[in-house]
């Protein structure tokens, strides 16, 4: 009771300071408007006293007096019809007739002269031609009589308007100083009673925060739940305009489904976007720590985005210092997701040029280490003002951007709040027309199993690196000498005639296939007659696809597309120096590009199981054009059948659909089949992160997440067949 007649006098006092106000303001407003207009009527009538000498030494030259007259006549009016608004008040000079008695007797003293002068100027201009000078002279004197009188008017507003602020600025004071009175009053008095209701307005904020966790919570339940059923036709359509994209199509045919195969992962994107935002929403956003190969993590960014750079014809490059340890403990999917954001954002804004992946040491302790990835574009940069705003939830720096560059705004949010849980922030660098670099650092723990001797086998050898893109070729040097091998770099292709008799000192050569001068193609033909494939090995750096540079000369002895993963290319000198027998041997199987991995795809026996039509037709011809011999079911009860009939290699299996339970027929084949006879089974999952953990203890050997592409399909059959 005490709080309400507290809050009542409040109200009261607040409501009397919000009248005082607004009639003060109002008042203040009616004589500045008051006080503008009177001293334009001064202004006015001095302007005509002026017009009419003017006229009478024209009507004196014999000019003409049409423009002059009309003129003289336009202001004759705007005079007039402002005293009007004086006296009575107007709407359109913003001034109301509640003149003072002091000040409406003055305004009727200036009428009276207003009149007598008005007369004479209209009866003047009449006939101006009728008027001689003395008679100018005595209607002057009327004007400058007015002149006087409306002078006394503006001053006396004036006084009257401060008046009226000294009122008001007393009246708020003393409103002020009762307020105040109350507050201080109304504390002690209700003291206790407040702190109660702020204990109970507590409560009640703490039960509608839990509410709004459990709608949250709710939110991206429904919202993960809707994902699948969205996944599985959308991974249809993936699968399948992949599919299209590698049968025979003409131009159109070929765009339509390109643009389809390309709408269809903007929408992936645009799902898997809306469902982090959910999860951070309702803190469901776990990071997790894991240990992984941090080269590895950066190449399946690279092999994901290569095929977006390549279709801009743009550079994309990883520069991975060779001080970074090489496996660490951390969240990678995280990590990954991040670069995946940024880099695929560098791509979208850069139209020549290109984009650099690079991470660096920045410092070590005790096990830990703090890395810093920075990814650099020439794009079309950001202005400074609106650096801040673009990690904000579905901003676009410009309204075009999205036409042109399309994209729902939540890959740097999502970013930013992932690098914040990973214990960093990321920051921007940016000049319009001079490209991005985006930046941002993790602490990692060092894994303890990590390996080196691949590294160890390349000690102190020497080899010539050979491209004309400066950055690429730092890159390489960096990367190489990293690994102990002496570099020697050359920019342009021509300097090689120069040292062709002393080629011998190297043990091999890189050199890039697209250079302006001369070729790789052409570089390799100068070489290759003073000395042969197995004396001095030429790997190829390319950034077509190996099908369009076939070596029918063989004058190559490996050929890797750009850009370079870091551990294929360590993989790669292995094999072609010959370091490490055992080794070569198991990495070259893994890697799919042997004869006797290509005999054993005829040999695979593939069991693949899916429910769903579309899905399974999508992976049946994936296998089919990797050239793969299958056999489908559409349950668990069937992958259980079959297996106790036959033997197989690989089961291919959704995770968990209507008629597949992956983790529960898993769980029954482990206890039916002996380990001997064990077939790798590799789980198919729309949530990858999500169902790992669960498959993984089940007993699969693997996962690969929905839509999944030809190439990490195979990889994932070469790695398991070479395993078993």
């Amino acid at each position: 009771m005490r709080l309400r007649v507290l809050l009542l006098f409040m109200v009261g006092l607040a409501v009397a300071s919000c009248v005082v106000l607004i009639v003060s303001q109002l008042n203040q407003n009616n004589y500045l408007s008051k006080i503008s207009l009177s001293s334009r009527q001064k202004a006015l009538a001095e302007e005509l006293g002026r017009k009419m000498y003017d006229i009478h030494r024209q009507t004196n030259s014999g000019a003409d007096l049409a423009n002059a007259t009309d003129d003289f006549k336009l202001t004759l009016n705007r005079w007039e019809s402002a005293q009007k608004a004086l006296i009575t008040g107007s709407d359109h000079y913003g001034t109301r007739g509640d003149n003072s008695n002091a000040s409406q007797e003055m305004l009727q003293q200036s009428s009276g002269q207003f009149v007598q002068g008005r007369d004479f100027l209209n009866e003047y201009i009449a006939q101006p031609q009728a008027y001689h000078i003395a008679q100018l002279d005595s209607g002057m004197v009327l004007l400058e009589g007015y002149i006087g009188t409306i002078n006394n008017v503006t001053g006396k507003f004036l006084a009257e308007s401060e008046l009226q602020g000294q009122v008001t600025t007393t009246s708020i004071v003393a409103l002020a100083c009762g307020t105040v009175f109350i507050i201080i009053f109304g504390i002690f008095l209700t003291l206790r009673p407040i702190r109660k209701t702020f204990e109970e307005t507590d409560s009640e904020i703490e039960a509608a925060d839990e509410k709004v966790a459990v709608a949250l919570s709710a939110k991206a339940e429904f919202l993960s739940n809707m994902s699948h059923e969205v996944r599985t036709p959308l991974n249809g359509v993936i699968g399948m305009s992949e599919i299209l994209l590698q049968s025979k199509l003409d131009e159109e045919q070929r765009a339509c489904a390109r643009n389809i195969h390309n709408s269809a992962f903007h929408l992936l994107d645009l799902l898997n976007n809306v469902l982090d935002v959910a999860k951070m929403q309702s803190g469901k956003m776990e990071i997790r720590k894991e240990r992984f190969v941090l080269s590895d993590c950066i190449d399946q960014v690279i092999d994901l985005l290569k095929p977006l750079a390549h279709g801009k014809k743009i550079e994309l490059m990883s520069d991975l210092s060779p001080l970074v340890p090489l496996e660490l403990i951390s969240d990678e999917h995280r990590i990954r997701q991040i670069l995946m954001n940024l880099v695929n954002n560098a791509i979208k804004f850069t139209d020549k040029g290109e984009v650099v992946i690079k991470t660096e040491l920045v410092n070590s302790e005790n096990g830990f280490i703090q890395l810093e990835f920075s990814i650099t574009d020439t794009g079309i940069g950001i202005d400074p003002d609106k650096v801040e705003k673009i990690f904000d939830s579905f901003y676009q720096v410009d309204s075009s951007f999205q036409k042109k560059y399309s994209g729902s705004g939540l890959g740097l949010a999502i970013s930013q709040s992932l690098a914040i849980e990973l214990g960093s922030r990321i920051k921007v660098q940016s000049k319009p027309g001079h490209g991005s670099t985006f930046s941002f650092s993790i602490v990692a723990e060092v894994s303890g199993a990590e390996h080196k001797e691949k590294v160890n086998a390349l000690q102190g050898m020497r080899a010539l690196v050979i491209d004309d893109n400066t950055t690429n070729l730092k890159i390489l040097v960096k990367q190489l000498s990293g690994w102990g091998i002496q570099v020697t770099p050359f920019n342009s292709p021509q300097l090689l005639t120069d040292i062709m008799s002393n080629l011998n000192k190297f043990d091999f050569v890189i050199l890039d296939m697209q250079m302006p001068e001369m070729d790789g193609h052409s570089v390799a033909r100068t070489i290759r007659p003073n000395f042969n494939i197995q004396e001095l090995p030429i790997i190829v750096l390319s950034s077509l696809g190996e099908h369009m540079m076939a070596d029918r000369e063989n004058l190559y002895n490996a050929y890797l597309t750009k850009p370079v993963k870091q551990s294929k290319l360590l993989d790669t000198i292995i094999d072609v120096m010959k370091v490490s027998p055992m080794q070569r041997a198991k990495l070259n199987l893994q890697s799919g590009n042997t004869d006797i991995l290509a005999q054993q795809k005829s040999n695979i026996k593939i069991l693949l199981a899916q429910d769903n039509d579309l899905s399974r037709a999508v992976t049946a011809k994936t296998l089919e054009l990797l050239g793969h011999k299958f056999i489908t079911v559409t349950s668990g009860k069937e992958v259980l059948e079959k297996s106790r009939r036959d033997e197989y290699d690989i089961i291919l299996m959704d995770v968990k659909e209507n008629d597949v339970d992956g983790i529960e027929t898993t769980k029954q084949l482990k206890r039916m089949v002996d380990e001997e006879s064990m077939p790798v089974i590799i789980g198919l999952s729309s949530d990858q992160k999500k169902d790992k953990a669960l498959c993984m203890e089940a007993g699969m050997d693997d996962i690969l997440e929905k839509p999944m592409r030809a190439e990490l399909l195979q990889e994932k059959i070469n790695y398991w067949i070479i395993q078993g």
